[in-house]
């Protein structure tokens, strides 16, 4: 107890130079730690660039010198700023010619200053909204400027041709020639080939200048369901004002069975359900809201429908069916979810993607509300104007044929439903729903009202630009609201 007691009260003995570092054991397990030179290090220093780098240098050089890092890097880029070595050895990033100290601080000024030039992300990166639909098909600028798909690029500089979008090797040009078609490996005639077609997993995929058809049917029928997305491109730029730039794929089946196979999934056959709404049993198309290829790691998210040409009015209904699913599919490339389908793929477990996950974060990221969507398909679908009708035909068939069916339905549909457009299966006023929407986009289109017109193109402009559209798609809200007498006397109900 009493040399405890001595050791504890003695005086330390302090080291010839009192400013150099000394670790002595005491009393076994303490150590007392003596100044080092460091301040005079940093006096010597002082604003000096190159000096304070050094001193960093030197910091480095012993793990017992590790607590003056953090010191002397700030000493320095207080002086100066941009000083990218130090500012590295901090952990801070640099975006858009500036230092920021954590990746949280960067992103949240990137987004900032992404909306206020209209920007949208896509995956990791802000882009001009008219840029998407180029990206998501994988296309690069050249060096004009111009958008180019690099494996085309690739193949035609090698000499190859395409059938639809398959590409082909000049040693089977022979076989096109023959009038073949190549299915897989194999090359079958016509007739072969659309039997080929009928599966689900191996559908016809036929590109036209504004669409890719995706088809169990025919050829011939699949090419008559192109012919009317083509015209329904007219009726969506009349909507939104712009898109279409990229050719939007959207998908024909072959009859009503194979739709609802399809849209539904088939245990049987390891089809999953992609109508996660069951929207396809109160209508002829539907969106495809979770169409995954997780073994190609890809989101085909589009609208989907059938032409049944064994129909006695299968071809009747076709040409209205075909523009609402490439309508729908329209929309869908204006106003993807890649973000949300991103991480649906990445944490997709044995079981698929989690769909609750993926569907809620999919509708927070669209900018363009449901009806909006279903009605500016549905208006290209059967509420348009026929500008193909000959001299002294009715170009308003269409309208009046879809007034007919909404009065046999009980009417126009109550505006607020219409507005929250609780689209799904279980509920029987679905049908008219979709109709509803439809006819109030046409009279917003076409309906001559100049408020309106006026609050359409604003919306355009804004939706084009990347910017926030909520306040503008309120307004759009209200002054349907008050036109409801109007919207009526437009369809004659």
């Amino acid at each position: 107890m009493l040399t405890s007691l001595l050791i504890a009260v003695a005086p330390l003995a302090l080291p010839s130079d009192p400013v150099q570092l000394v670790r002595a054991p005491i009393a076994g397990s303490l150590t007392v730690s003596v100044p080092d030179d460091f301040k005079d290090k940093m006096a010597e220093a002082g604003k000096d660039p190159e000096k304070l780098w050094a001193l960093y240098q030197w910091s480095l050089e012993d793990d017992e010198r590790k607590k003056y890092r953090k010191r002397v890097l700030k000493a320095l880029i207080k002086v100066d700023p941009d000083h990218e070595e130090a500012r590295l050895a901090l952990g801070h990033v640099a975006y858009d010619g500036k230092w920021f100290e954590t990746e949280r601080e960067r992103d949240k000024y990137a987004e900032k200053v992404a909306k206020e030039r209209g920007l949208v992300k896509f995956k990791d990166e802000w882009v001009e909204p008219a840029d998407v639909p180029f990206l998501s098909q994988g296309f690069v600028r050249n060096e004009y400027g111009d958008w180019v798909d690099p494996i085309a690029l690739k193949r035609k500089a090698e000499g190859w041709k395409q059938q639809d979008l398959e590409w082909i090797a000049p040693a089977d040009f022979d076989k096109i020639e023959q009038g073949l078609w190549k299915c897989d490996d194999t090359w079958l005639p016509l007739d072969r080939a659309n039997e080929w077609h009928e599966d689900l997993e191996a559908p016809w995929k036929i590109p036209t200048k504004r669409a890719v058809i995706w088809a169990t049917t025919t050829r011939e029928t699949a090419m008559k369901a192109a012919a009317q997305a083509e015209q329904a491109w007219f009726d969506m730029q009349k909507v939104f004002g712009y898109g279409g730039d990229v050719p939007v794929p959207f998908t024909v089946v072959r009859d009503q069975a194979q739709y609802l196979r399809f849209m539904d999934g088939d245990e049987d056959f390891d089809l999953p359900q992609i109508d996660p709404f069951g929207v396809s049993g109160h209508s002829r198309a539907a969106l495809a809201d979770l169409y995954f290829d997780l073994e190609e790691g890809k989101y085909h998210g589009m609208g989907v429908t059938y032409w049944d040409a064994d129909d006695s009015n299968g071809d009747n209904y076709g040409i209205h069916d075909a523009r609402f699913a490439y309508g729908l599919s329209f929309v869908e490339s204006l106003d993807p979810s890649f973000n949300a389908a991103a991480d649906a793929i990445e944490h997709a477990g044995d079981k698929g993607v989690d769909r609750g996950r993926f569907l809620e974060a999919r509708y927070q990221e669209h900018r363009i509300p449901r009806w909006l969507r279903w009605g500016a398909a549905n208006y290209a679908s059967r509420w348009f104007k026929d500008q193909q009708v000959k001299k002294g035909g009715n170009p308003r068939w269409a309208i009046e044929w879809s007034a007919s069916n909404l009065r046999s339905q009980g009417g126009l549909a109550d505006l607020d439903d219409v507005f929250e457009f609780d689209g799904r299966l279980e509920n029987d006023q679905t049908a008219t729903l979709i109709l509803s929407a439809g006819l109030l986009v046409a009279y917003m289109v076409d309906g001559g009202n100049p408020e309106l017109s006026k609050l359409l193109k604003e919306f355009q402009q804004q939706l084009q630009k990347g910017e926030d559209v909520q306040n503008i798609l309120e307004q759009i809200r209200k002054k349907l609201a008050d036109s409801e007498e109007e919207i009526r006397a437009y369809a004659g109900l």
